[in-house]
């Protein structure tokens, strides 16, 4: 395949050209895999969070009126029945204030089931000190955010007094310490549910049912059957997050424009190193076009250069890529978590398929690349051509 070998003879015969054409592919690749790794650890993670640390579906009166769901066993039970639930928890939910010593803070304080809270939220995973199951061999015991506890100067094994005007105030004792890395951290407490109820003197009512399901992206088309069969509302993690999500997909579509510059940018790199050998092999043009060569045999010479200039370049931006990937993992990148949805640290995933991405995308780019000059090529007149040196 002669046009194979004119294309390499091209390439090797202006070497600084093309070391700065597949330059800039690399680059623009290496560029391009780096803020993919960043873009895709950063919603994982912010999903990751959000899915883990909060109930997939919150079931609650349908009445804007009533602040309680009464008889909460019976619709646990028929929630727990619905095809996709996995788990259910009956929570008691009452703001009050936590004091120790000369510490106080506000809280909400959820009454639980252990067993039925740590089923639907896994708790025991986020755990730093105790056991959140022991709350249910406990009435006086609590476990709190390490944020909170922090806060309030308080280790495991502490007295803290739970405060609520009008309802007086009782003792419970640390027997537990958890650490999600989300707000919960700082205000949130959890005592056995009976505790609650006792404490703000209710009986036989929850503020709401937490609920988990097999795929939590199917957590709408089953809050919408927990409606139906109970009457009850039920508001699932995509509709309560849905700015965060929205964000995230507008942010995607700017990252991907971001991309297309930068390949563009590259691809006229390209597109400048095969143009300026246009120029100065006319007359070779020329001649092969005087032996017989035709244009398709001119074009395709010219497009097989941007091929290799491409895959050069591919090659080594993926391997800069991932070392720069694997450098930046290796630092913690801080970030304000108020900015940033609670991440505290920039998150880096090295996804097989951002390689992918970046490799079709850019070989796309660059056969368009080649595009202008080989038409060039094959547009020029053979005599012209040859008397133009």
């Amino acid at each position: 395949m002669y046009e194979l070998r004119i294309a390499l003879r091209h390439i090797s015969a202006r070497k600084r050209l093309t070391f700065f054409a597949v330059f800039a592919v690399a680059l623009a690749i290496a560029v391009i895999v780096v803020l993919m790794s960043m873009m895709t650890g950063f919603t994982e993670e912010l999903v990751s969070t959000t899915v883990e640390n909060s109930p997939h579906i919150v079931v609650s009166s349908s009445d804007q009126k009533e602040d309680y769901v009464h008889f909460y066993n019976y619709y646990s039970e028929q929630i727990a029945s619905i095809e996709g639930v996995e788990a259910v928890s009956p929570v008691f939910v009452g703001q009050a204030a936590i004091s120790h010593r000369d510490n106080a803070e506000g809280i909400n304080l959820n009454g639980i089931h252990p067993n039925a809270q740590d089923a639907v939220l896994r708790i025991s995973d986020d755990m730093v000190s105790g056991d959140l199951l022991a709350l249910s061999r406990s009435n006086s015991g609590i476990v709190i955010g390490d944020k909170l506890a922090e806060d309030l100067e308080v280790v495991m094994g502490d007295n803290v007094d739970i405060v609520m005007p009008g309802f007086g105030s009782s003792s419970f004792k640390v027997i537990g310490i958890f650490d999600t890395g989300t707000s919960d951290d700082e205000n949130i407490a959890y005592v056995r549910f009976d505790s609650a109820l006792d404490f703000f003197e209710e009986n036989g009512v929850a503020s709401r049912i937490n609920v988990r399901v097999s795929d939590p992206f199917q957590a709408d088309v089953i809050a919408n059957s927990i409606e139906q069969d109970t009457g009850l509302d039920a508001l699932s993690w995509i509709e309560a997050n849905k700015e965060i999500l929205d964000l995230l997909n507008t942010q995607t579509l700017i990252v991907w424009l971001y991309y297309g510059l930068i390949y563009m940018i590259a691809g006229f790199g390209i597109a400048n190193t095969l143009f300026t050998v246009v120029m100065d092999k006319k007359r070779e043009i020329g001649m092969l076009m005087a032996m017989g060569a035709s244009k398709q045999n001119i074009t395709m010479i010219f497009l097989l250069e941007s091929l290799i200039l491409g895959t050069m370049g591919v090659l080594l931006g993926c391997v800069l890529g991932y070392f720069a990937s694997a450098g930046l993992s290796s630092y913690e990148i801080d970030l304000p978590s108020e900015m940033y949805f609670g991440l505290t640290t920039l998150p880096l995933k090295a996804d097989f398929m951002n390689y992918i991405y970046a490799i079709i995308f850019s070989f796309l780019i660059n056969i368009v690349a080649g595009v202008y000059p080989a038409r060039k090529a094959a547009a020029l007149d053979p005599v012209e051509a040859i008397e133009s040196e």
